[in-house]
């Protein structure tokens, strides 16, 4: 484990090279352990330093001449900064070749860069640089869009880099500022409150006796986390604690810095005499995986004395305990001191870069599926052509190479005529619209939280058009749908309810009675009561209970009036408010010298007095254990107090619960109260010892936790239940009512017991008084997990408004086979409603890869907010992540990330059904226009003289202007703001968003729509003007240039054709028309049109561009009416369009058209959802 290879077998989970050095047995998370445990560890060769090794690295301090490193290719590594972080992904030299490397890897610029190569050929019909430089164009836009993204790398890095630090200067004997890029292995460093962490480190001194950290920046959650040094270490430092006056309470660090300077310098003169040595484990990405030992090699008299008093053995072992990962800030402390373990590449923050697989919309896949047919067609049409001219006899003329064969020529020549039926501008226009509809969700400001101002961000733009067609939408409960603000509710000891602990403020919210001004409840007077008489029946019983819930926990206590409290769980803070409101006040929690456990005191009531509760043994609460336990020392007697879920406690404890328990447990469920029993048992002391021997060399596997837990967690008396309330968000019931009316079939996904689930669906109108609940729970076997779903088939068949009730055993059966999981399916789509109780996080994920595997065009929504929701949102088409309590997990996950549940509404409803059709549109619009144009060389290939000759129809520099400068930003402007319905009205239609979820606006029936409307348009355009200005006699087997003037007047109109179907039919898609920014658009769009002309007509560089258009081209077809007349009749032809459209919006209306008809009538609803769960009357 101390290096070598780093291989580790999984049955002693040590380094396969045993030459290395013996293996330290991993600990349980959070397990508190005994001292001394051995290990065999040579001594350095100079016993004079102390040096930390991991693998086949040395680090020393030598008194002479300070640091050393063995091997010296350690620090030389990143050129010598081997902590420096680098997320660039070019330097100046490799930035264009990387950036076009990666940029090559998408097919569509694979095609493009063919067609450039072709063009170049010398019987191409194009000049190349009509082709080759707009793609160049592209080509750079996207290498300086990935230069400019580099460059906020490297910003970011710098940033990092160069943040300061205190290292100890061995010169100087003093700590000095150096920069995180300059921190080495072996260093020490001194870390100061609210400063981050440049490296993983090992703690040597914590002023107080323990440090606390933030761990926000790497696993996401908010509770601060102990650490602490190595039992030798902090046996060492009581010695400069004593002389420094301290206690070992968390307090705020307020020292001035010159003060702790001066008091960090002695703490490191003193650890440096110990001449300590230390071994690691090799690098790992676990973030609990950090194993090794310490040795004192030349401790003083006064440490080996310390040492002697507390028994303490060496080698010392460590474990992550020990460690403060790099990126983690310390909290509630004014300083600590630190070792430097792991720099840069080997630091736990950089060992979990790995990113997670992105995710791809449909609609990307219908845009990759929709390219792939124009080439097809491309292809057939092509071959059509090249055999055509090779029957027809068509010469080939004489500058196209006599050795090719004919077929072979032709189907080149046209590839690179109607080469841009595939846009080059597709890509580009399709990420800028998904950025603007990205933006408009990030400034949308219904959706910014009134308590923190922080808005809504979309974290990734790809999958807004997915929100808009949306199936199922599953939910995790607590913090989601419910505040995730516990407050103590009620609690029944030896069977008797205690009453409410709740009192009601003026401003209607619950409260704990702890805050200054409030109340009492009667729950507490009635406890109080009970402990401030000693004759009481119940007295002892009912301090007891709440000792329990004083003691087993993992809070930190701050002291102050009243003191803070700061816990991993908001459960767990609750309890305390609640044992403090009742007069058992938890008040310091202090680390025991020289050992890792606590001790904990507790004031009790005056008939109880002072408590002192020393912690031997924290068994840490898991989704799987569903429970936590401490075993401890009280008066010379050991404890076992556990607690857990009613479900996993029931088997544990020695008898049954009495019938007042269940009733208890039955009635705070139906109240929608979450409940937690409390059991205890004495521990005998020598079978303690023993267990906590064998415990603390156990493996980490969950099956010998499980074992050894379950030698110590039985036979438990039953202490007492308690309840605890989670509110409800503001605006969840309006906003589920909202989400099922739009079509959307919604599924809890919670790991609370049924009854607690169901009570709070009740709440959330998920589950209405007329819906006919099946329930499927309390299951055994595979068997009966059939037989439940064939009874809950029968019970919901013919039923409009149908409900399913699920557990984690029935889920976990059920799962188990095809026809089980395929039953349920069946079942959940006939039902509108489903909640799924008891659930692992595993569990949660495998129900939606349910609904993914049976329905595959359904898209799925997962939202939550805690670190157990991340598999479930990951494994969802979308993941919606609410910053909530329970830490930055699910949002670092996520796609979208909100702060309340009922934003939900406005983000599907509005921006999500709004972008499914704007990309919609996009996507055939954009194969539309491109067809169009091909249309004219189309019918020019069938009615020049000399067919299938292969010359352009159209003047090669404006189709090369055509997708970006002439048609780009109408189509980026009109769909990308393009407003059908004001938001307010839309939340009063929730059945619009059908449209998406039915597929309305992009299915085979509409794409096939487009494609025969592309071609009808681009018929008339090229064959009107063609037929009315001259014939078929104008093209010359000399080329294009040759060809009469006439042509390119009618070439010209027909171009100008062409943008007028274009924009007129993204005009009538419109549903702001006449907004200004699109009539603006539509304008600029002819603006850039005859520009182009007068460019290439006028000015000496479009002369020698496009020489054609120089004689009485331009000029004349804009000033005499024999052409007028065609530019006025022939968008005519549009009419048919507008009529089409009219008569189909009339006799098929959609449900926009429906509800965008009766909003102009003024027939809108009275009321109107205002997301914050009220209504408001709508004009």
């Amino acid at each position: 484990l101390f290096g070598g290879c780093g291989a580790r077998t999984r049955k002693t989970r040590g380094c396969a090279c045993d030459e290395v050095g013996p293996p330290i047995a991993r600990r349980p998370p959070r397990a508190l352990r005994p001292n001394g445990a051995g290990l065999d560890m040579a001594a350095p060769a100079d016993g004079g330093h102390a040096f930390i090794t991991f693998g086949d690295r040395v680090l020393g301090w030598a008194a002479a001449s300070g640091r050393q490193c063995h091997p010296q290719e350690l620090d030389k590594k990143n050129r010598g900064q081997p902590n420096r972080i680098s997320t660039t992904r070019f330097s100046l030299p490799t930035w264009l070749p990387k950036s076009l490397f990666v940029q090559f890897h998408r097919v569509a610029n694979v095609y493009f860069l063919f067609v450039s190569i072709i063009v170049l050929l010398p019987f191409s019909p194009m000049m190349w640089q009509s082709t080759v430089i707009p793609f160049c164009g592209v080509l750079l836009w996207t290498a300086l869009k990935d230069l400019y993204e580099d460059f906020r790398r490297r910003r970011d890095d710098d940033a990092e880099n160069l943040r300061p630090a205190w290292r100890w200067d061995f010169v100087r004997k003093a700590f000095v500022k150096a920069r995180w890029c300059d921190v080495l292995c072996g260093d020490m460093l001194l870390s100061l409150q609210d400063d981050a962490l440049p490296a993983d480190v090992l703690v040597l001194y914590a002023y107080g006796g323990q440090a606390y950290i933030s761990t926000v920046n790497l696993d996401g959650e908010t509770n601060f986390k102990e650490r602490r040094a190595a039992n030798v270490l902090t046996a060492i430092t009581e010695i400069l604690d004593l002389e420094m006056g301290l206690d070992g309470s968390v307090t705020r660090g307020t020292k001035g810095l010159t003060e702790i300077l001066e008091q960090a310098t002695k703490a490191a003169t003193l650890l440096l005499r110990q001449g300590f040595s230390v071994r690691l484990a090799a690098p790992r990405a676990a973030l609990t995986d950090m194993d090794g030992a310490v040795t004192l090699q030349t401790p003083t008299p006064e440490a080996s004395a310390a040492l002697r008093k507390l028994n303490l053995t060496m080698p010392c072992p460590l474990n992550y305990e020990n460690f403060i990962p790099r990126g983690c800030v310390l909290r509630n402390i004014a300083y600590t001191i630190c070792l430097v373990s792991y720099v840069g590449p080997d630091t736990k923050t950089r060992l979990n870069c790995a990113q997670t697989g992105a995710k791809m919309s449909n609609m990307q896949v219908y845009l990759n599926r929709g390219v792939q047919g124009l080439v097809c067609c491309l292809l057939i049409f092509n071959v059509y052509a090249a055999l055509s001219a090779h029957i027809g006899g068509v010469e080939n003329p004489e500058n196209w190479p006599s050795s090719w064969p004919t077929p072979v020529v032709r189907f080149i020549v046209y590839w690179v005529i109607l080469y841009q039926i595939v846009p080059i501008s597709l890509y580009v226009v399709f990420e800028i619209i998904k950025l603007l509809l990205g933006l408009q969700i990030n400034r949308d400001p219904q959706m910014v939280d009134p308590k923190t101002g922080v808005a809504a961000l979309a974290r990734t733009a790809d999958l807004v058009e997915e929100m808009g067609q949306v199936n199922f939408v599953f939910s995790d409960k607590t913090g989601t749908l419910t505040e995730n603000e516990m407050v103590f509710a009620s609690c029944s000891i030896g069977g008797q309810d205690m009453g409410d602990f709740r009192v009601k403020r003026k401003d209607g919210s619950a409260a704990d009675g702890t805050q200054p001004g409030d109340a009492l409840a009667p729950g507490i007077e009635r406890v109080r009561a009970i402990m401030a008489n000693k004759d009481d029946p119940a007295c002892q019983e009912t301090f007891w209970f709440f000792l329990c819930m004083a003691v087993c926990h993992s809070v930190q206590v701050e002291q102050g009036d009243p003191p803070k409290f700061a816990g991993s769980s908001p459960d767990e803070v609750a309890f305390l408010d609640a044992a403090e409101a009742a007069g058992v006040q938890f008040r310091a929690r202090k680390r025991l010298p020289g050992k890792s456990g606590w001790s904990l005191t507790v004031k009790g009531p005056e008939t109880q007095g002072e408590k002192t509760f020393e912690i031997l043994c924290e068994i840490a609460f898991t989704s799987d254990r569903k429970r936590m336990t401490v075993i401890g020392k009280m008066d010379e007697q050991v404890y076992c107090i556990v607690k857990g879920a009613d479900n996993v406690m029931q088997p544990l404890c020695c008898k049954r619960y009495s019938e007042a328990d269940n009733e208890a447990l039955s009635s705070y469920s139906k109240l929608g109260l979450r409940t937690l029993v409390f059991a205890t048992k004495t521990l005998n002391a020598g079978f303690f010892e023993q267990w906590l021997s064998r415990y603390s060399k156990a493996d980490v596997s969950d099956e010998a936790i499980a074992a050894l837990s379950a030698e110590v967690e039985h036979s438990l008396t039953l202490a007492g239940v308690s309840a605890i309330e989670d509110k409800l968000q503001q605006g969840v019931p309006q906003a589920i009512c909202l989400i099922k009316q739009a079509g959307i079939r919604f599924w809890v996904l919670t790991g609370d017991k049924t009854e607690t689930a169901v009570e709070i669906v009740r709440s959330c109108k998920l589950f209405t008084e007329n819906m006919v609940l099946a329930s499927l729970t309390n299951c055994a076997s595979q068997e009966q997990a059939i037989e439940l779903l064939e009874k809950a088939k029968q019970h919901l068949e013919g039923v409009k408004d149908g409900g399913l009730v699920l557990d984690g055993t029935f889920v976990g059966f059920v799962l188990m086979t095809e026809r089980g999981a395929a039953m349920l399916y069946e079942l959940a789509i006939s039902s509108s409603s489903c909640v799924c109780c008891r659930l692992s996080p595993q569990q949660k994920r495998k129900l939606v890869e349910l609904v993914r595997r049976f329905n595959v065009r359904g898209i799925t929504l997962a939202i939550g907010d805690g670190a157990n929701d991340v598999s479930m949102l990951q494994g969802a088409h979308v993941g919606i992540g609410i910053r909530g309590k329970e830490g930055n997990q699910a949002v670092q996950a996520s796609d979208v990330a909100i702060s309340q549940f009922r934003f939900l509404v406005p983000l599907l409803l509005c921006h999500g059904r709004r972008a499914y059709r704007r990309v919609a549109v996009f996507l055939c619009f954009m194969l539309y226009k491109h067809i169009v144009l091909s249309m004219g060389d189309v019918m020019w290939a069938h009615q020049c003289s000399r067919r299938f000759s292969g010359q352009n129809a159209y003047p090669e520099w404006m189709g090369s202007a055509f997708p970006a400068l002439i048609t780009g930003l109408p189509v980026i402007v009109a769909l990308g703001y393009d407003q059908d319905l004001p938001d307010e009205i839309v939340q009063l239609y929730p059945e619009v968003y059908t449209e998406g979820i039915n597929r309305l606006h992009f299915n085979p029936r509409v794409f096939v729509t487009w494609v025969l409307t592309a071609l009808w348009h681009g018929s008339v355009a090229w064959l009107v003007p063609s037929l009315w200005v001259g014939n078929n006699s104008w093209t010359s087997h000399l080329g294009p240039e040759y060809a009469p003037v006439e042509f390119w007047r009618a070439s010209c109109i027909s171009f100008l054709m062409v943008i007028t179907f274009i924009n007129q039919r993204l005009w009538m898609y419109s549903y702001s028309p006449f907004a200004l920014r699109t009539v603006l658009v539509m304008a600029l769009s002819y603006f850039m049109l005859i520009a182009c002309m007068l460019c290439l007509a006028f000015t000496p560089p479009g002369k020698a561009m496009q020489p054609h258009l120089a004689t009485g081209v331009v000029d004349v077809i804009f000033s005499e009416w024999k052409y007028l007349k065609v530019i006025i009749v022939t968008p005519l032809f549009l009419l048919l369009d507008a009529l089409a459209l009219f008569c189909y919006a009339t006799l098929r209306p959609s449900p926009l058209d429906i509800a965008r008809g009766q909003w102009r009538r003024g027939l809108a609803k009275v009321e109107s959802y205002d997301g914050r769960g009220s209504t408001a009357a709508a004009s």
